[in-house]
This record gives C-alpha cells, sequence and structure tokens, in this order.
C-alpha cells in the first residue's frame, strides 16, 4: 500500500498508523473505516482502529522507509510527487499517543522535500498547534487541506485554513452532501481588516489601517491567504448519496472566476443530472469520458485556465 494508489489527484498515499472517529456527516460512509473493518475487524466485525477508545493500528519499520525510496526517485527524475498523507487516518487527530508517531512523521517530510505533503484534515482547529515546530511558515512542500462537505463545515473550517502558514491551501469538496457557493463563505483571518473575504481570491492589502487594495508607493503589497485548489466530488459505493452535478458545477465556476485551481475526481455513484439519474458504467463515477465536457477539469495549484 502507498506505491500506487487508486486516487486520482495524488501519485502515492502514506498512512503511518490507521484509524480515526467521525466528526461530521461526511464522515458517515467512510471507505476507511470500511476498510478496516474488512481487514481489522473486532469481534463484532466492525473496524477495530475507529472511535475514541479504540487503539490506532501503527504501520512497520519497513512502511515508514517507503517514501525515502519515492523521494530518492522523484529527485532523479527532476519531477516532483504529490503523497496524500494519511488517507486511513487523520494527521491532526489530537490523542497522546499520536504525538511521538506525528513528531517523527513531520520529521519524514522534512527530510523528503522532494515530495509535496498533502495534509487533508477534518480538525483543520487542531493544526497549527500540533505543528507548532512549523511555527509561522510551514515548509514548502506541505500543503493544507481541510474536507467541507456541506456549508456548515465551510462556515466552520475555511476560516480556520485561513491561517495555516502554508504554500498551498486546499478544499476537499467530496463527498459534497449539498451546493456549497465558495464564493460566498468568509474567510477572515488572523491579519486582517476584518472585511468580508472570500476563501478563493486572496486580494492585497498593507496594513490595519489602510483601505484593501490602496496602497502608497513606499508599501509592500502582501497577499491575503486564499485557497489555491479545490477537489470535488461525489460518494462512491453502494449506499452513496445523491450527486447533484450542478454542485460541480457551481464548484467549477467559482474557481473559474477567482482563478483557483480545481479538481472535479468522481460524479459518485448515486449522481443526477437536471433531476434524473445518470447511468454511469463506472461504478464510482470517476471515467470523466461519461461525464458531460463542462465537468472534465482535472488541475493542480499553479496550472492556469485557458
Amino acid at each position: 500500500m502507498g506505491e500506487t494508489t487508486g486516487i486520482s489527484w495524488t501519485d502515492h498515499s502514506f498512512n503511518p498508523w490507521e484509524g480515526c472517529q467521525r466528526v461530521s456527516p461526511g464522515c458517515e460512509h467512510c471507505y476507511a473505516e470500511t476498510r478496516n473493518a474488512r481487514f481489522h475487524p473486532d469481534v463484532k466485525g466492525k473496524a477495530s482502529h475507529w472511535g475514541p477508545g479504540a487503539e490506532r493500528l501503527m504501520r512497520s519499520e519497513a512502511y515508514w522507509r517507503e517514501p525515502l525510496k519515492w523521494d530518492k526517485r522523484a529527485k532523479k527524475d527532476g519531477v516532483r510527487r504529490r503523497v496524500f498523507c494519511a488517507s486511513l487516518a487523520d494527521v491532526f487527530e489530537d490523542r497522546p499517543e499520536l504525538v511521538a508517531p506525528r513528531e517523527r512523521l513531520f520529521d519524514l517530510i522534512e527530510s523528503c522535500d522532494g515530495l509535496d505533503w498533502l495534509l487533508l484534515t477534518k480538525r483543520p482547529e487542531n493544526m497549527t498547534r500540533l505543528a507548532s515546530r512549523w511555527g509561522d511558515e510551514w515548509p514548502a512542500n506541505v500543503w493544507a487541506g481541510t474536507t467541507v462537505e456541506d456549508s456548515r463545515r465551510a462556515e466552520e473550517r475555511v476560516a480556520v485554513l485561513m491561517n495555516v502558514p502554508a504554500s498551498v491551501r486546499f478544499l476537499s469538496c467530496e463527498p459534497l452532501l449539498e451546493g456549497i457557493d465558495l464564493r460566498s463563505v468568509p474567510a477572515n483571518h488572523e491579519g486582517s481588516t476584518g472585511d468580508y473575504l472570500d476563501c478563493l481570491s486572496g486580494c492585497e492589502y498593507y496594513g490595519q489601517d489602510e483601505p484593501l487594495g490602496i496602497a502608497e508607493p513606499e508599501h509592500v503589497a502582501r497577499r491575503m491567504p486564499r485557497i489555491d485548489w479545490v477537489i470535488v466530488g461525489g460518494e462512491s459505493g453502494s449506499l452513496a448519496r445523491r450527486f447533484h452535478i450542478e454542485r460541480a458545477r457551481l464548484i467549477v465556476a467559482n474557481c473559474r472566476a477567482a482563478g483557483s485551481a480545481v479538481f472535479v475526481k468522481q460524479l459518485g455513484s448515486n449522481a443526477y443530472d437536471s433531476g434524473q439519474r445518470m447511468r454511469l458504467r463506472d461504478r464510482a463515477g470517476a471515467d470523466p469520458s461519461e461525464w458531460p465536457e463542462d465537468l472534465r477539469v482535472q488541475m493542480f495549484p499553479g496550472e492556469a485556465w485557458t
């Protein structure tokens, strides 16, 4: 596990430990929990490493050495590669037994600087505290992301993510359980004037006492934090909740207007278009050739819209 991955927006996945606890509606049909129940069932056949009282499954020394190989290969090839960490856990779950392995993970991330590490969490409020070693400037190869499955989670999590000093900030709107207009999500953060800011635009500012976008020549312009990348998709599996593809269209339109990159991952197993169930051959709705042409957009941070 990890050398190859079925996740289309990453090159590798790395799970220093396995297990988590549900925190919001996006967790209801968690594929990682289902997988844990299959390979590590408890006496009742449920996931043995899930929930507040369960131990987390720690990985072997051989497994921990895998990213070192990926890093060496990436540097040899002269191509940066992405590592999703962790697809079967949450790096920022705040548990005493995870303190030491998390610090070891951060050591590994720093040493494997030929790789871009994507840290996606449903607990963005823990990120800066649990990664305090990085202070006000995270390593350039760390991307910070949070899951936003509905409007409430957008309201709660996006503004928190904006205060994470990562080189790339991203959202995973998967499973997207309701329509979200990202241009209406407040993105106020520490150091802002308190004006309303949408989470995608990132306008210039020059100080607490000056209006946004206006500066004297001697002032040095800075940029408000922004969301650089948005992943969007419907839910897969036999219990998949409905995904109306108009939700994806809105996200794509938001990102196009702001110049942010967007990656449509899948339409899911229960996709609807104009109120009608879509009949897709791919069980997860992950074959772009089956999608409407306007949704065939799979960009990465830094790519420009055409």
